[in-house]
């Protein structure tokens, strides 16, 4: 796609790479037209020329490849159609209102580039739908250096929707990929500008042949204008799901409205909050005493079950006054662990201790038949009767996955939350947490994958992880094979990418156990709605793009209809949209992949890694984030809500859980005041600890968001504007009776009467001429 203008009009270039030996024929233009346009098409270079009635004239002339012979051109109604036939295509165009479309059939396989643009001074700013939206001013260097380098784009992964459009100075442009797979948009740089080339690649595999590329001319200046358009062509055809409509077969997803996202740590069932500070020191020497005894006894069986690592943690603490929170974290890990085993009750050990009549009952079975919930709470229950007087009460044990964690949401006003747990390890150990979220109001779910397979020898190790180990046979038959006959790579190049299609009955099985284990209330599955599909040519589970994309939501929608709960995936592309109840990563995307710096432990941009386990670093550890990457990804001036444009009102979007609400320091504040503005839920990772620290912060931010989106998160994003020439007081309306305007200035703006003071955003409801203000503070932080 290219883009020029001159005096007023606007070009399109056209290209059809034209196989050897082609015949070239000429041909005059045909014509169409209606009571909106009247377009001039020359069927042998796809030369189009568009006046719209009343308007300046829009003109496209032919590519570089010269003309194409053509057979067999007739008119039917509003549309031409005819057959390129040294190239074995068949195109047609058609006129409806406002809508021009042309399509291809193509017999073989090969590549089609069309349309191409090149840019002109006269055409302003791409909108282009990266994860939520972007308005890239074309005359911005950094931009369009971002779009060359980041090239080639696709119309299912990178691009969230698969559009795009011209901010053509008075009116805009939408240009709609109506197949969106096997895609790709290159851009070049020329001269002081950029081209851009979008090609169709015609694989093998059905329907990969058919596409085509709808252009609508859309009416006002509106930046979001092309969303709108997308929007109306999926009512059109039927393809658009209401969150209204997905909420009649799953009740549960209503509570996604008003909710905040939250991924909880510690998962462990004993953490150090459960001795409290004053009885460590008498907990660990109770322990140390008891294992120099010559008698059996609780202390000398757990020393003799725990690691000398583990031990020497123990008897450091009994030397100290104040242990610090590392030794103890070290203790009550080692002492989770021993939860999980059969041999941790001896009888002579606890010969002298009164064990509670339910863990009695738990004894007096098969302890080989118990399952992980009921061990644990066996083992529990009688550390607990042994050491009573130093702990609390085993019901109230552990960290952000714990009874307590959820009682101190509730108290604080949380009182609408998803939750998920990054696997389901832990919390099988202890269902009744999940059970008691679901009971409290909250949604609760683990996180899923089946991304990656690795070989079964690697379990349990460190070069692999649960999610993706599954078993000998899916191993050798299951990996996505490429057209040169080799097995895709995995997530970090470990194991192979799994097919959909072979991994199903796994699917199947895996969750089936996951849902009888625990009362799980929301699943989510990672990268099932990023795009990241394949065309697999593996004889055992031949597919194309599309056949992958359609396993993928079958899977989803098989375990959100089979367990009545939403699901959620990373991601949220348009292809997923009608499956899924939330997207992952598109209000807050995947920033710096790959960046050196922020892998690189003495660089100030360091992410942090995956310890500890029960508070990764790469979670929580407050960042502040290159220059670069505020501009491109959160500076307001260049971001446009397309996707709540078209699907507010569909799915709850929110951040990839690495960049999640206030992960980088220094734009914590603007993207506080995005997410308000359109409506998305922030995303947060937490334990006891990190609650602590970012309470009021998250009670102050809750009371604001929380009753609005109850009345506008399943509502329709109605407008969207600037108010402002520089484009930082913006303005968004929903179901068009609320306004939201943000002011991301460091002066205050005058609206309707109603002032809104830097920083801040303020709420008018139209009907009631009622306001609410809000203005992001410090308040609770480090």
């Amino acid at each position: 796609m290219l883009f020029i203008s001159r005096g007023g009009l606007f070009f399109l270039s056209v290209f059809f790479a034209a196989s050897p030996g082609a015949l070239a024929a000429t041909s005059g233009p045909v014509t169409l037209e209606n009571e909106s346009w009247s377009v001039m098409l020359w069927p042998d270079s796809l030369r189009v020329e568009v006046q719209p009635r009343g308007g300046d004239s829009i003109a496209a002339f032919p590519g570089r490849s010269g003309t194409h012979a053509i057979r067999g051109l007739r008119r039917q109604q509003n549309a031409w159609a005819w057959r390129w036939p040294d190239d074995k295509v068949s195109v047609s165009a058609s006129l409806t209102a406002r809508e021009l479309s042309l399509n291809f059939l193509a017999e073989g396989t090969g590549v089609v580039t069309w349309p191409i643009l090149r840019q002109s001074e006269h055409t302003k700013a791409l909108i282009w739908p990266r994860a939520e939206g972007c308005y890239v001013p074309l005359a911005d260097r950094r931009w369009t250096d971002h779009l060359v380098n980041q090239s080639p784009w696709n119309t299912i992964e990178t691009l969230s929707m698969p559009f795009w459009g011209l901010d053509c100075r008075g009116h805009s442009l939408t240009f709609i990929a109506t197949n969106p797979f096997n895609n790709e948009i290159v851009f070049t740089r020329q001269d002081d500008g950029i081209n851009a080339e979008f090609s169709h690649e015609v694989t093998p595999f059905a329907g990969s042949n058919v596409f085509g590329i709808v252009m609508r001319l859309g009416d006002g200046p509106s930046p979001v204008e092309p969303a709108r358009q997308f929007r109306q062509w999926l009512v059109s055809r039927g393809e658009f799901v209401s969150m209204q409509d997905k909420i009649r077969k799953v009740p549960w997803a209503a509570r996604l409205a008003g909710a905040a996202h939250v991924y909880l740590w510690g998962d462990a069932p004993l953490c150090r909050h459960d001795i409290p500070r004053s009885q460590w020191r008498a907990f660990c020497q109770q322990l140390a005493e008891e294992a120099e005894q010559q008698v059996p006894s609780p202390g000398k069986h757990i020393r003799h079950l725990m690691t000398s690592e583990a031990w020497k943690r123990v008897i450091e603490i009994c030397d100290m006054e104040w242990p610090d929170n590392y030794v103890k974290g070290e203790v009550t890990d080692e002492l989770s662990r021993l939860l999980g085993l059969k041999e941790f009750y001896d009888k002579d050990a606890w010969r002298n201790v009164d064990v509670p009549p339910e863990a009695a009952a738990l004894l007096a079975g098969d302890r080989d038949a118990l399952g992980p919930a009921e061990l644990c709470r066996m083992n529990s229950l009688v550390l607990h009767a042994a050491y009573r007087q130093f702990m609390i009460d085993p019901e109230d044990w552990g960290d952000g996955v714990s009874s307590k964690m959820l009682r101190q949401f509730a108290d604080s006003g949380l009182d609408r939350l998803r939750l998920c747990v990054a696997g389901w390890e832990g919390i099988e150990r202890r269902p009744h947490v999940a059970a008691e979220a679901e009971r409290m109001g909250y949604l609760f779910g683990t996180y899923d994958s089946y991304h990656s397979i690795h070989d079964p020898v690697y379990a349990g190790t460190d070069t692999s992880w649960p999610t993706a180990q599954f078993d000998r046979e899916l191993f050798d038959v299951g990996p996505v094979v490429n057209s040169k006959g080799e097995k895709r790579p995995g997530f970090r190049k470990t194991g192979y990418q799994l097919s959909p299609i072979a991994a199903r009955p796994w699917v199947e099985k895996r969750v089936a156990r996951n849902m009888s284990t625990v009362p799980y209330s929301y699943y989510f599955i990672d990268c099932d709605a990023t795009g990241e599909v394949f065309d697999d040519y593996s004889p055992l589970h031949r597919a194309g793009q599309a056949d992958d994309a359609a396993a993928r939501l079958a899977r989803m929608a098989w375990i959100s209809n089979t367990y009545r709960v939403p699901v959620g995936s990373e991601g949220g592309n348009a292809f997923a949209a009608g499956v899924i109840h939330v997207a992952e990563g598109i209000f807050g995307p995947l920033v710096g992949w790959g960046d050196a710096d922020m892998n690189d432990r003495d660089s100030e941009f360091y992410v942090g890694g995956y310890y500890p386990p029960d508070a990764p670093r790469i979670f929580f550890k407050p960042t502040p984030l290159k220059e670069e990457y505020e501009y491109l990804y959160y500076d307001p001036r260049f971001r446009l809500p397309l996707y709540e444009t078209v699907f507010h009102d569909s799915v709850a979007a929110t951040h990839w859980w690495g960049n999640a609400s206030l992960k980088f320091t220094t734009v914590a504040e603007t993207v506080e005041l995005t997410e308000l503005l359109y409506m998305t839920a922030p995303l947060y990772h937490l334990n006891l600890d990190e609650f602590a620290g970012q309470r009021d912060r998250l009670k102050k931010h809750y009371a604001f968001f929380s009753p609005l989106h109850r009345e506008l998160g399943f509502g329709r994003m109605t407008d969207f504007d600037w108010l402002t020439e520089d484009r930082l007081v913006q303005k968004a309306a929903f179901n068009d009776s609320v306004e939201l305007i943000a002011n991301f200035s460091g002066t205050s703006f005058t609206y309707d009467q109603t002032t809104i003071p830097a920083r801040s955003i303020r709420a008018l409801w139209k009907q009631m001429q009622g306001t609410q203000l809000y203005t992001p503070g410090d308040v609770g932080t480090r």
